[in-house]
């Protein structure tokens, strides 16, 4: 009898370790909008916005087809790191036939909209904790007409993730489309992430769009 009370706590006891693991692994996201904090403004500094122009014709621009002349695919944080080359790394929507953004003009100043992303396991510790900065240019036209888009990106900062964790987060595809007509066109950028979190038994993802145009400030998110 006291071998199988005995036996018992310990099948009691590693039930209980193996509940206590279950809730240290289960994540629950939670997110809010914030103000862009002053590191990210830091990085948007270092964007090599317009590049030199290279000899093109007028002849071979064609303004209602958008193209992106910027990366199609980056990391965000990569292993709890945010990615430091955010110079190069952004995306934009222009008329086809151009090189650079610089042949463009009227492009507004860098907007931006931060949102931050925190996790909490089942004993409601914050296991990550990050604020990741949606930047981008709009209303560049060319010779007057349509709107385009420069320097769109996501800016990672305030990374904060506990040991045992690990965040990337990375930008999957890029898209863009002439959002308006072939007399007036919309450049508009879509950006395809995902933010994966693990741990050794686990691990957790959330994908999100970001869709910008080059006639708004504003971003749409879904996913978030």
């Amino acid at each position: 009898m006291k071998a199988l009370a005995l036996l018992a706590g310990i099948t009691l006891s590693a039930s209980s370790m193996a509940l206590a693991a279950s809730e240290a692994d289960t994540i629950t996201m939670h997110y809010e909008v914030v103000n862009t904090p002053a590191d990210a403004f830091a990085m948007i500094d270092r964007i090599n916005v317009f590049p030199q122009a290279s000899a093109f014709s007028d002849e071979t621009v064609v303004i209602d087809q958008v193209i992106n002349l910027g990366k199609k695919a980056w990391a965000v944080i990569a292993a709890n790191k945010p990615v430091a080359n955010v110079k190069y790394n952004f995306a934009n929507a222009l008329p086809q036939g151009l090189t650079t953004s610089a042949a463009l003009a009227g492009f507004s100043d860098l907007e931006s909209e931060s949102v931050r992303l925190w996790g909490t396991n089942g004993f409601g510790m914050t296991v990550y904790d990050v604020t990741l900065t949606a930047v981008h240019q709009y209303g560049g036209s060319y010779n007057g007409k349509g709107k385009y888009l420069e320097t769109v990106t996501i800016l990672p900062s305030n990374v904060d993730v506990l040991w045992g964790y690990t965040v990337n987060y990375n930008v999957d595809n890029v898209t863009t489309v002439n959002g308006g007509t072939a007399e007036d066109p919309i450049g508009m950028v879509s950006l395809q992430a995902k933010f994966k979190v693990e741990t050794v038994v686990k691990s957790s993802e959330m994908n999100t769009v970001y869709q910008f145009r080059g006639d708004s400030a504003k971003v749409k998110t879904s996913g978030i």
